[in-house]
């Protein structure tokens, strides 16, 4: 499926505004909005907070990711790691440790969903066939997932990668909305097949305004926090560097906040440590007691089935997510 998120009447006025009005949207015009959005839904981000803090026991995370190598190959202007500007020493994740976070969701008998990628391009990596057929012998019940630009994708590749995954999300970046090669590959050939509901392919624009990545984006003001809704990610996602260490979310693209080192201790034992309790504690009653929490912008609600609005879709944009 081929998706363009510019050609429908919020994605052609931003287009235009960025053209045109760069200031006016990123000072004015995307922080009243995300403020709205943020109100809108307060309340029920903190009964969320609530239900999740009350549970007995605390539910396990539902997404994991798995950040194999830090790097990424890519040049947009939104992005604190962009392939220009990453302040990150290199470095590959250690094969025994990879193997090890397997292990300990067997142990789990985790179901959720992996994806074996965070703030890098995991086709970086020459090892990642080999990491997704262990991670599927492994946790064939698990859903296993994504995220590339796909410009080092070819069609062999695409069919040997769709061997291992539920689904693939490629974010295309061309401000001229052409297609890379290895893409357009892929979308000849799983127009005639049965990849569609597996795998999607999205325009995007590396020259793009979009929400800050915890104050972290380039081409974003960084102003005082006004939100005050309750994230759900430390609630809900794991996000592993390559050194084994565990940062606050997926919006922490440097790793500038480390709630545990896989390295010392287990998974399940951070997820219920006093780092993640404090952070979900303050996600309760101040979001901005929270380190990188405090300058981001970021709101994430679970939305109930049946919301007139496709506000989680927009949202999703608006962070850099297809």
């Amino acid at each position: 499926m081929l998706v363009n998120p510019y050609n429908t009447v919020l994605g052609k006025l931003k287009s235009y505004l960025e053209r045109k009005h760069p200031t006016l949207l990123e000072s004015y015009i995307l922080p009243t909005g995300i403020v709205l959005f943020d109100r809108l839904f307060k309340s029920l981000s903190k009964k969320q907070a609530k239900n999740y803090l009350s549970s007995q026991p605390f539910p396990v995370f539902q997404t994991i990711e798995i950040e194999t190598i830090n790097r990424c190959n890519g040049s947009c202007t939104f992005c604190p790691i962009n392939h220009h500007i990453d302040p990150r020493p290199y470095k590959k994740m250690d094969e025994d440790l990879f193997k090890s976070i397997i292990n300990q969701l067997v142990e789990l008998n985790y179901k959720g969903s992996i994806g074996l990628y965070s703030n890098n391009e995991p086709l970086l990596d020459k090892r990642l066939l080999e990491f997704l057929k262990f991670t599927r012998e492994k946790l064939p019940n698990a859903t296993l997932y994504l995220f590339t630009n796909g410009t080092l994708l070819t069609l062999d590749y695409f069919k040997k990668l769709m061997l291992y995954l539920d689904w693939m999300t490629i974010d295309n970046y061309s401000d001229t909305f052409e297609l890379h090669e290895g893409v357009r590959q892929v979308y000849d050939y799983i127009k005639t097949q049965s990849y569609q509901d597996k795998v999607h392919i999205y325009y995007r624009k590396e020259n793009e305004i979009l929400l800050n990545r915890g104050g972290e984006a380039k081409n974003r003001t960084t102003k005082k926090n006004t939100l005050k809704s309750a994230c759900m990610y430390p609630f809900e996602q794991v996000v592993v560097r390559p050194d084994g260490k565990l940062s606050l979310c997926c919006n922490d693209a440097t790793g500038s906040v480390t709630m545990g080192d896989l390295c010392e201790h287990r998974l399940i034992d951070i997820w219920y440590g006093k780092v993640y309790d404090t952070v979900r504690q303050n996600m309760l009653t101040d979001r901005n007691k929270n380190k990188l929490c405090h300058a981001c912008d970021v709101v994430t609600p679970k939305i109930p089935a049946g919301t007139a609005f496709k506000f989680k879709n927009i949202v999703s944009w608006l962070k850099g997510d297809a």
